[in-house]
């Protein structure tokens, strides 16, 4: 517990007030033609009456659980008000904040090159954190979710078929949590070094870790890691038993898309080939894949691959097959 403090704490104070500093300079982040259309098969007709709102990055807050909670939104450049737009909502790690998030996964950048909203909320307490575990004398961070979705829904132009989950370290194992509890409103899920263990969602997943991750090592730890979780699997084992509740087959095809990163690819599952993929980053850190900035001490960060383009290729080809009506406003 106490090297994961110390390490979180010195990520957290190394990326202090770095919101804003990355760039999307040289990103190609379009998903193929192919993807892009299937996602727009799924957007029902639009708003009416139209759900205008400013563009950009916006500090949110709402009521939840009898505390003030608070949140990243951005509206991409392109949101019209009256064309349903996907939504991703993204997790921050442990010890750290939205601001954080937002910078290093380059969210503005690719929802305004993808057009779609992110919605980036914080955790509560000292060091900020997730209660992905649901435990009683933590905050109801699902209540928070499930608050904060609806509340967003209400303002824009959201296309229901398309909600997602992603996040970091501890906000991973909070989408996973997600993703259990709300299954009938997300689409997919992304983790990049997370953790596992709290529940086994039904949806779509793609996972990046680092094989020489220090935090949660890649080949899983019995080590007690206190609000972030206790035992660790490992990742492949992880991965697997989340395939065979997609009806995959438990044992994947590894590619090697990249010199430095393995690509594990399910088969057979309900939903077709590649319902669960695992990038695995050899000799990578505790860190996301191509943000524009890393600590050394949490290891290696690749730019071999961009999670978050990556990301958003899966969250495209993976609208929800079946949904409820969309709301006319």
């Amino acid at each position: 517990m106490f090297r994961w403090l110390a390490l979180s704490a010195l990520l957290a104070t190394a990326l202090a007030g770095c919101r804003g500093a990355s760039s999307s300079a040289g990103r190609d982040s379009t998903p193929p033609a192919s993807l892009t259309a299937l996602a727009a098969q799924t957007a029902s007709a639009g708003c009416t009456p139209a759900l205008p709102h400013a563009t950009g990055d916006s500090n949110g807050s709402i009521s939840s659980g009898g505390l003030d909670r608070t949140y990243i939104l951005h509206v991409p450049t392109g949101y019209d008000g009256s064309t349903r737009v996907p939504l991703v909502l993204a997790f921050h790690g442990f010890t750290l904040n939205a601001d954080f998030m937002s910078a290093y996964a380059k969210l503005p950048q690719a929802a305004d090159a993808d057009e779609f909203i992110a919605v980036i909320p914080n955790g509560t307490g000292q060091p900020q954190y997730w209660n992905s575990s649901a435990t009683s004398d933590g905050p109801d961070d699902l209540g928070f979710v499930r608050d904060l979705l609806s509340s967003v829904e209400s303002q824009l132009c959201v296309d229901t078929a398309r909600v997602y989950a992603a996040g970091y370290s501890n906000g991973g194992g909070m989408a996973q949590f997600v993703a259990c509890q709300l299954e009938p409103q997300i689409a997919a899920v992304a983790v990049v070094a997370s953790t596992y263990g709290s529940c086994q969602p039904t949806v779509p997943v793609v996972a990046f870790h680092g094989t020489a991750d220090p935090l949660l090592p890649f080949d899983g730890s019995d080590q007690s890691l206190g609000v972030v979780g206790g035992n660790l699997p490992p990742v492949r084992q992880a991965l697997s038993e989340w395939a065979a509740g997609l009806g995959c087959d438990r044992l994947p095809t590894i590619s090697r898309p990249t010199p430095n990163v393995e690509l594990s690819t399910f088969h057979n599952c309900i939903g077709g080939d590649g319902e669960a993929l695992l990038y695995a980053v050899l000799g990578g850190g505790h860190t996301w894949p191509g943000s524009a900035f890393g600590i050394d001490v949490l290891g290696v960060t690749t730019q071999e691959i961009d999670a978050t383009q990556v990301t958003w290729q899966f969250f495209a080809a993976h609208p929800k097959a079946q949904s409820a009506p969309q709301p006319t406003g």
